[in-house]
């Protein structure tokens, strides 16, 4: 079993001039949402060069996106997360929206979920951790079953009952912990790299906002 962990972050631009495809849902209609994010990001400020993770979808894997289009993403998180009050921001409280998609032998199984976002690296390293595992990477999330060499994703009894978007084909899925091990060493790295570029762009920009990367990625300062 060959498993990898894809970091990806959700960049959505809603643009009032700019209608939303008729079809959905966007998996199925896969070319018109592809089309519409082109426009909005584009509108946004965004590259031509920003690329979606899976055509029509809205997460971008963080090692594809370009540094002028990173800086765009932080600047749109300073914004939603700055006080009405306060024009000045000099600090971040939540991560970047977004998750990991889970690909098990070159395929795509499930991807972040709403409400999702980068600091459930942690849910995921706490799967190696001996006893019981609390993981939420969105709602709906699967109840985690533990044995000694495997790992239990059991998505038919999710806590909260939703649809998964999109779909998951199994309703449980067993994974080898000695590939997850593998898959988070090399996903850890990736997230560690990142963090380097922020603290870059933190410091050139003359952004000055205190632990930015650690809280866009962890959603916390404390590491």
């Amino acid at each position: 079993m060959k498993i990898e962990l894809i970091s990806v972050i959700e960049i959505e631009n809603y643009i009032e001039e700019i209608p939303f495809p008729q079809s959905g849902p966007y998996w199925e209609f896969a070319d018109e949402w592809e089309e519409y994010h082109l426009l909005t990001n584009a509108k946004a400020g965004f590259s031509k060069d920003l690329k979606p993770y899976s055509t029509g979808s809205s997460f971008y894997r963080i090692s594809d996106i370009s540094d002028a289009d990173l800086l765009r993403v932080i600047q749109k998180e300073i914004d939603r997360q700055k006080d009405d009050d306060n024009s000045e921001i000099v600090e971040l409280a939540c991560p970047l929206m977004g998750g990991f998609v889970l690909n098990i032998n070159e395929s795509d199984i499930y991807y972040p979920q709403c409400c999702g976002d980068l600091s459930a690296i942690e849910c995921w390293n706490d799967l190696l951790a001996d006893g019981d595992s609390y993981f939420y990477m969105g709602h709906p999330s699967p109840r985690i079953i533990k044995t000694e060499k495997t790992i239990l994703l059991d998505f038919l009894n999710s806590e909260i009952q939703e649809h998964y978007v999109p779909p998951i084909k199994e309703d449980q899925i067993e994974i080898d912990t000695d590939a997850l091990r593998i898959a988070l060493e090399k996903v850890n790295q990736e997230l560690h790299h990142f963090v380097e570029r922020l603290v870059k762009i933190n410091e050139t920009q003359n952004l000055n906002i205190l632990g930015m990367e650690r809280i866009l990625v962890y959603g916390r300062n404390d590491y």
